[in-house]
């Protein structure tokens, strides 16, 4: 449920940052001191590779948390079949115990 509300919030601010930088985006190209053309072909590289990069984040910073989540549930699934493995190996040997006590009285 944790994870749910931090990939919500991951999504938000992305959200957040692709308006912002669009609305940045606009009122360079109102108040830009350049020439039209020119001035947008360098503001739409720009925005573009920025894009890219946080995408590129974004994507990276999910994944890490998606594989941190896989590892830690892999982790406590390991833990948990090792300690039925253990209660299983004790019961047998007190059943073997029992056995050989039953066998040994008669």
């Amino acid at each position: 449920m944790k994870n749910d509300s931090w990939t919500r919030s991951a999504r938000s601010g992305l959200w957040g940052v692709l308006i912002g930088g669009a609305a940045g985006f606009a009122l360079g190209l109102i108040f830009a001191p350049e020439e039209g053309k020119r001035l947008r072909r360098k503001l739409a590289y720009q925005l573009d590779h920025l894009g890219e990069q946080v995408a590129s984040f974004v994507e990276k910073a999910l994944d890490e948390d998606l594989a941190s989540q896989a590892r830690a549930e892999g982790d406590a699934l390991i833990k948990d079949a090792k300690e039925k493995a253990d209660k299983i190996r004790t019961d047998i040997d007190a059943l073997l115990g029992e056995m050989r006590q039953q066998h040994s009285d008669s």
